[in-house]
């Protein structure tokens, strides 16, 4: 850290850095409950709770903020460098991945009656595939900023082609089975639309590997990417 200027001590630097990395795991255990309960609804294992999906992601909301402003404090203060500037800015990254998650998943929670009738058809497991691989993606990216994992998080990183591609096949499922079934037409919208959610819950989930393989190794996956389109 730079700061050699700055009345504050190297211990209130650490103690300010690691709260922002707790905001964050915070915010994977909330985004991971929710996601959770996406994969009961789908399972016919629970009638989600609409009070209790609205207070998950008021909560998801201000760990975001305090991140973002504990941020700004901290670049304010320490005017941080390399690893440490690299925490700072990939927090900020990550929490705004985990919030998007949060909101995709209060979205299929908070629709969980539109989209009763499609769930008692989907016999084939068509929103459930999403959820298991979208679900996965996100166990795998908060184990690898646990563990300070970035080669984890690179794997996680290259498999966005993986879940637009079984969201593809996903949505033409759908489609399939509304053209057989005439009866799930009104339900039709519903199911495209949580199948998306689940779609974005993955590719956040991979946005969060890549901010591990920024965090550990200075390494901005979304740069390459840019660079290859």
């Amino acid at each position: 850290m730079a700061g050699s200027n700055t009345p504050h001590t190297l211990e209130d630097f650490e103690l300010e850095l690691q709260s922002i990395r707790g905001a964050v795991l915070s915010m994977a255990s909330l985004s991971l409950e929710m996601v959770d309960e996406v994969g009961s609804l789908l399972s016919h294992d629970i009638k989600p709770s609409a009070s209790k999906a609205k207070q998950h992601e008021k909560n998801l909301d201000q760990l975001e903020a305090e991140v973002d402003q504990q941020a700004r404090i901290i670049i304010t203060r320490y005017q941080p460098v390399a690893t440490d500037l690299r925490e700072v800015t990939g927090g900020v990254r990550m929490a705004t991945d985990f919030e998007q998650i949060g909101d995709d998943a209060r979205r299929l929670l908070l629709h969980a009656k539109d989209l009763q009738a499609w769930i008692a058809y989907d016999s084939v497991g068509v929103l459930q595939s999403q959820w298991s691989l979208s679900h996965q993606l996100l166990v795998d990216a908060c184990d690898a900023f646990n563990a300070h994992d970035a080669e984890k998080g690179a794997v996680i990183g290259d498999s966005k082609s993986k879940v637009r591609s079984l969201a593809t096949v996903s949505r033409e499922a759908i489609s399939t089975s509304v053209e057989k079934n005439h009866s799930l037409a009104p339900s039709f919208v519903e199911a495209v639309n949580a199948i998306h959610a689940l779609e974005n819950i993955g590719l956040h989930a991979c946005s969060l590997g890549e901010a591990v393989v920024f965090i550990e190794t200075s390494t901005d996956r979304r740069d390459r990417r840019s660079r290859e389109c």
